[in-house]
């Protein structure tokens, strides 16, 4: 595939990390279908046992050996969404039941809102790194080819995670070279703010210019010319997968499924 690069053995890449966990040596599609089941889940299960989906997320990750990576990522990206939701729900939105806290005034009904909403998005992220900091996306785009996916689809699913690490490359390129050039990317917030469109304009052309050379790639070795495409090293398989992986999807089509239906 153009632009793509397996990484040697034992290097990482931005979000996969290579290893030989049971995870790691999973069929590409028996991970996916864990993951859907699990957000899937996070969605419906009350916040305690929300909350047990996700302590059994970071322990997957832990055992794995990609816990730390993840749980890095988890803390900086919802960190954020965690203070901005006590602050609106516990604090901003005007409910019945606010009591005086302090100068302030605070509504527990919003405090709960809040928990469970910061649970089930903390769930569905942790599912999420679990499932690409443990696969490959070229093992992903694989698998979907052995199943007999359309090329098309596979690559409209395992391109965006294929295209991360060459973007992110590319931007730190361009931050080197304008660094070099005597840009300040690491004084003050106003030099930072002043410093990000001359960071990302580049970066955005480079991306819209590497379309166009996609694109002619991909026609020149008629990507779309048969409509199932032979897979060499496909990842290995077997049918216990496969019946794990139908029992996962139908769990997680059930869970969405059943409760819309009793309402």
């Amino acid at each position: 595939m153009a632009g793509w690069r397996r990484p040697e053995d034992g290097q990482s890449t931005l979000l996969f990390s290579p290893g030989t966990s049971l995870l790691h040596r999973a069929n590409p599609l028996t991970s996916l279908a864990l993951m859907l089941w699990m957000l899937s889940a996070a969605i419906i299960l009350p916040t305690p046992a929300a909350a047990v989906l996700l302590a059994a997320a970071i322990a997957a990750g832990l055992l794995a050996g990609v816990g730390r990576r993840a749980l890095e990522r988890l803390a900086i990206t919802m960190g954020p969404v965690g203070l901005a939701l006590l602050l609106v729900h516990g604090f901003l939105v005007a409910r019945p039941d606010l009591v005086p806290f302090g100068p302030v005034s605070v509504s527990p009904s919003g405090l709960a809102y809040a928990l469970r909403v910061f649970v089930r998005l903390t769930t569905m992220l942790a599912a999420t790194l679990l499932f690409v900091t443990t696969t490959h996306p070229g093992d992903l785009l694989k698998a979907l080819d052995q199943r007999g996916v359309p090329p098309g689809v596979g690559y409209l699913v395992a391109s965006p995670l294929l295209l991360i690490e060459p973007f992110s490359e590319r931007a730190r390129a361009i931050r080197d070279a304008q660094r070099a050039r005597g840009l300040d990317t690491g004084g003050s917030w106003r030099a930072r703010a002043a410093a990000l469109p001359i960071l990302l304009i580049p970066l955005i052309t480079l991306a819209l210019a590497d379309l166009d050379h996609r694109a002619s790639i991909l026609s020149a070795r008629a990507f779309r010319a048969q409509r199932r495409r032979t897979v060499i090293d496909a990842p290995a398989d077997d049918r216990r997968q496969v019946w794990l992986r139908r029992a996962l999807l139908l769990a997680a089509v059930l869970q969405l499924g059943l409760p819309l239906l009793w309402r």
